[in-house]
């Protein structure tokens, strides 16, 4: 006998009462004297269950993880319940952060609802949240979201911000609620929620997720690491409910690697849920927009002569982001010339680019840049054969030529007037 409660979120509405919780927002610190770094959470959920003697669901499962990553149990608001989920109570909230928070600090927004029936119908999250989600003064914001059709909702996050649904817009979303007592056919271990939420919550305590080895797990790489288990768990739902299988096989027209996350990344660095470390790194979340091309300095004209099979030529490169370089030979890209360099603040970085090159043929090579904020800029050298001698006109290598050869005359002349 099958006893779990089996959900599509946004779709079929739950039998077993809901149970609601809520901490009052008067409750987040407001002592911004010295302006601390804060981190500030809003949790929804509609299907809170109560379950051997506890409320369990995804909001609460997330509030754990977020008590873990070092979050203050008083910055973090939940509101379980169709009853405590209206817009009303949503604007209220986000007009509260409009106020409290600034740019050093942190904000994370997530729902657990049903998509069409609620979010759309109800809640007409499409005609305003967006809106009021990015009037809360930080750049640091992220918003997940776990319900049927995620991705109508969060492909509307535009501006500068982390947000993903759990599925895309023309996916349904699943949810389980074990009964006391009951069987568990996933091989997962048992857990109340959206099972996209259920594996974001773990991938983003578990440091297997840390591909890039800095201690901490980032947004991205939660996503990255959570995607096989969310879509294991998923595959092992449809062959035990087959007619869940057909029912997203006719909506979706795919049951294989489902589903697809949709994903807003619009932040130009690797943002954390890490409490503990946003605090302690503050200044690497704070970086300011990169609106300036990277500056290129390259040689206007080489020569080459009969003899020259190669020419070499500088460019010099600097920017206050990281940049990635193409170089172009008669506008041709070479493919072997891929290089990222970090950001070079107010030093250049030089580039040599070797062109083989043959007789009676004149050359157009330029370089492009383009930094991490996609700001692109190029330059060119004409590299020209003359059939003689090979002299090339370093503009920047020149003029530290004549700055060297000024110098040394000066110091002939003290000479001389010593010797005088």
């Amino acid at each position: 006998m099958r006893k779990n409660s089996l959900v599509i979120v946004g779709l079929v509405l739950l039998s077993l009462p809901l149970f609601s919780y809520t901490l009052d927002s008067s409750a987040i610190s407001l002592d911004n004297g010295d302006n601390p770094v804060e981190t500030y959470a809003l949790l929804f959920d509609q299907f809170p269950h109560e379950i051997n003697g506890t409320i369990q669901c995804s909001a609460v499962e997330i509030k754990d993880s977020l008590l873990n990553l070092g979050w203050l149990k008083e910055n973090i608001t939940l509101f379980l319940g169709e009853e405590n989920i209206t817009k009303a109570i949503i604007l209220e909230q986000l007009n509260y952060l409009e106020i409290v928070v600034d740019k050093n600090d942190l904000v994370f927004i997530y729902i657990m609802a049903h998509g069409h029936t609620y979010c759309r119908d109800v809640l007409e999250l499409n005609t305003w949240f967006q809106t009021e989600f990015f009037q809360i003064n930080t750049k640091n914001k992220v918003f997940l979201m776990d319900s049927c059709y995620a991705g109508e909702f969060v492909r509307n996050f535009y501006d500068q911000c982390f947000a993903m649904g759990s599925v895309a817009e023309h996916e349904v979303a699943i949810a389980f609620f074990p009964e006391e007592n009951g069987t568990w056919f996933l091989s997962e271990p048992p857990f109340a929620g959206g099972i996209s939420s259920h594996f974001w919550s773990k991938a983003l305590t578990n440091i297997e997720a840390d591909t890039s080895l800095d201690g901490v797990v980032n947004l991205h790489e939660m996503y990255i690491y959570s995607l096989p288990k969310i879509r294991g768990c998923y595959n092992e739902t449809f062959e035990y409910y087959p007619d869940m299988a057909d029912y997203v096989e006719n909506l979706a027209g795919y049951t294989e690697n489902y589903p697809y996350p949709k994903v807003m990344n619009n932040l130009h660095y690797e943002l954390t849920l890490n409490a503990t470390d946003y605090k302690l790194n503050n200044e690497q979340y704070l970086k300011e927009d990169d609106t300036e091309a990277p500056e290129i300095r390259s040689q206007d004209t080489i020569y080459f002569a009969e003899e020259d099979s190669k020419v070499e030529m500088v460019f010099q490169i600097r920017d206050q982001s990281a940049f990635d370089i193409y170089c172009y030979v008669d506008g041709q890209l070479d493919p072997f010339v891929s290089n990222s360099h970090a950001a070079t603040r107010e030093e250049y970085w030089n580039f040599t680019y070797e062109l083989s090159v043959q007789p009676n043929h004149d050359y157009n090579v330029s370089l492009a840049a383009v930094d991490e904020w996609s700001n692109r800029n190029e330059s060119f050298t004409i590299v020209v054969y003359n059939g003689e001698s090979n002299t090339a006109n370093y503009e920047f290598t020149v003029s530290i030529f004549f700055f060297f050869v000024f110098q040394i005359v000066i110091l002939r002349l003290k000479a001389r007037k010593r010797k005088d």
